[in-house]
C-alpha cells in the first residue's frame, strides 16, 4: 500500500510544542484513529519535509521516534511503513441501564436468597479438606464417582430412575446437557428432533446449533400429542410440562414409549423442577419405564443454584461411550469440588432437608398468588399449579399477550407472553408468572396491579 499524497497531515504546533513534538502527535493521531493504516508507506522524510515546508531533521527525528515506539518500520533507504499496533480499543457504548422491575415473575428462575449459603459452605469446605491430592488434578469425564453413586442413590429413591453410575454423566448445568445429547443424537444419525410446542425457546435453538432439525410438536392438556409424531428423537417435560405446567398422562407416557420402541427413537425427558410437587403424589420419571429408550436430564438449578452449574444425564446404555468422549472434548471434566460438595449434600441428608424447606416456601407463595388471581382476575383460567415455581394464565381469546406483557413491563412488572414459546404455531394467549422471585407480601400487589394492565390491554383490543 502506497501514500502517494499527505497533504492532510499538518504540523501545526500547540502552546509550548516543537515542530517535531507537533509532527510526532499528527502521526500518532492518525495512526491512532486508523486514518492511516497497517502497511501504509509514508513520503519518504525529504518528501515530506518539502510538503511541509519544515526541515528533513524535524521529519527524520520524528520518524526515528515513532519507530522507537513501534509506531513505524524504518528501513534504510526505503519509506517508513505503518507497523501493525495495538491501538486502544474504542470505548463501547454504554449499555441501556435496564430497571429492575418492582415485581419479578420470571417463569425460570428459583429465589436464590433460599440458597442454603452456611451448609453449602460446609460441605464445600469439609470435600477440600478430606480430599486427596489427586483429586485436584484432571477429573473423571463422566463426574466424580461418589456424586455419581450418590446421585443414583438419590434419583433411585425420589424419581424412580434406574440409575447405574457408570452411566450418569455430571455436566455444567442442564443448558450442556442438552447440548451434549444432542451431540451424540447426531454422531448416531439423528437428523429430526422434536419438541414439544410450546416448550422453552432455548430448546430448539441448541438443537439447530448441531446441524439437526428441530420441529414442534403441539401439547394438550395431557401433556405431548403422540399422534403425528415424526422424528427420530423427542425432547420432553412429562413431570411438569414447560410452559403451560400439563403433566404427561399414564395414557400418553405408554403410548410415547411405544412409539420410541417402534421407531428405535430416543426419548429426552427434561425432569426440571418435579422436586417441587405440591398437590399430587410424585409422577416417577419416564426413565424408569424404560431405561434404554430414555435419557434423563437433571439439574441442581432449580433445587439450589443456578450459578452452581450442576447438572447430570443419565444416558441409555448404546450412547453412554460417545457421550463420555464428547464431554471430555467439550470440557474435560465439571469443576471437582463442587462435585464432592454435592456428593455430600445428597449423603448427609441436607439436599432433601433444602428441597422440602424451599418447597414449602413455593407453595406457599403458589397458593398466595392463586388466590389473588382469584380475586382480581377471576374469569380468567389458572393451569400447571400442581407443581415447579411457574403457572400459566390464559387471557381472552383475542388477546395480544406480547402487548399485555410489554405494558405489564413498564409499570413495573415482568411476565413472559405464553407466545414467546411456541415453536410452529401460536399457542392461544396466556401469561406464564413465575412465584419463585417474588415475596409473599408482594404477590396481592404484583396480581392487582397486573389485572389493572390486562383490563386496559383487554379494552385496547375488543370490538367496539
Amino acid at each position: 500500500m502506497h501514500f502517494d499524497e499527505a497533504r492532510w497531515l499538518t504540523a501545526d504546533r500547540r502552546p509550548g510544542e516543537t515542530l517535531r513534538v507537533a509532527l510526532d502527535r499528527s502521526l500518532r493521531d492518525a495512526i491512532a484513529s486508523g486514518a492511516l493504516r497497517p502497511g501504509v508507506r509514508l513520503p519518504s522524510s525529504r518528501s515530506l519535509a518539502l510538503q511541509l515546508g519544515v526541515s528533513r531533521g524535524v521529519t527524520t527525528e520524528a520518524y526515528e521516534q515513532l519507530a522507537a515506539q513501534g509506531f513505524l518500520i524504518n528501513r534504510v533507504k526505503v519509506a517508513p511503513v505503518v507497523a501493525a499496533v495495538a491501538l486502544p480499543a474504542t470505548p463501547a457504548r454504554p449499555r441501556p441501564c435496564s430497571r429492575q422491575p418492582r415485581f419479578d415473575l420470571t417463569a425460570t428462575t428459583p429465589d436464590v436468597r433460599l440458597f442454603p449459603v452456611r451448609r453449602w459452605t460446609a460441605a464445600l469446605v469439609e470435600a477440600v479438606r478430606a480430599s486427596p491430592p489427586a483429586a485436584y488434578d484432571y477429573g473423571d469425564s463422566r463426574g466424580e464417582l461418589e456424586l455419581r453413586e450418590a446421585l443414583a442413590d438419590h434419583l433411585g429413591r425420589t424419581r424412580g430412575v434406574v440409575a447405574d453410575p457408570e452411566r450418569i454423566i455430571v455436566v455444567n448445568g442442564a443448558a450442556q446437557g442438552v447440548n451434549l445429547l444432542a451431540q451424540v443424537l447426531a454422531t448416531k444419525g439423528v437428523r429430526r428432533v422434536a419438541v414439544e410446542d410450546p416448550s422453552l425457546d432455548s430448546q430448539p435453538q441448541r438443537i439447530r446449533l448441531h446441524g439437526l432439525e428441530a420441529v414442534g410438536q403441539p401439547v394438550d392438556g395431557e401433556g405431548l400429542v403422540v399422534d403425528g409424531l415424526d422424528a427420530d428423537a423427542v425432547v420432553v417435560t412429562p413431570a411438569h410440562q414447560f410452559p403451560t405446567g400439563a403433566v404427561l398422562s399414564g395414557a400418553r407416557r405408554r403410548q410415547l414409549l411405544q412409539w420410541a420402541r417402534g421407531r428405535s427413537a430416543t426419548v429426552i425427558e427434561d425432569d426440571y423442577d418435579a422436586e417441587f410437587r405440591y398437590d399430587r403424589e410424585p409422577v416417577r420419571a419416564l426413565q424408569g419405564l424404560d431405561p434404554d429408550r430414555v435419557a434423563y436430564l437433571g439439574t441442581a438449578s432449580k433445587t439450589l443454584a443456578p450459578a452452581l452449574r450442576l447438572a447430570w444425564v443419565l444416558v441409555p446404555d448404546g450412547l453412554t461411550e460417545e457421550a463420555e468422549q464428547i464431554k471430555h472434548l467439550l470440557d474435560v471434566c465439571s469443576p471437582v469440588m463442587d462435585q464432592r460438595a454435592l456428593a455430600r449434600f445428597l449423603v448427609s441428608g441436607e439436599y432433601d432437608r433444602h428441597v422440602r424447606r424451599t418447597r414449602l416456601v413455593y407453595q406457599r407463595r403458589r397458593d398466595a398468588l392463586v388466590r389473588a388471581i382469584g380475586r382480581h382476575l377471576p374469569d380468567l383460567a389458572v393451569e400447571g399449579v400442581a407443581a415447579g415455581i411457574h403457572l400459566t394464565l390464559r387471557l381472552p381469546v383475542g388477546a395480544d399477550d406480547t402487548a399485555v406483557a410489554a405494558a405489564a413491563e413498564q409499570e413495573g412488572l415482568h411476565v413472559t407472553p405464553l407466545s414467546r414459546f411456541g415453536i410452529s404455531r401460536s399457542p392461544s394467549p396466556g401469561l406464564v408468572i413465575g412465584y419463585g422471585r417474588v415475596h409473599d407480601q408482594a404477590i396481592e400487589a404484583a396480581v392487582v396491579q397486573l389485572a389493572r394492565v390486562i383490563a386496559l390491554g383487554t379494552q385496547r383490543t375488543s370490538p367496539e
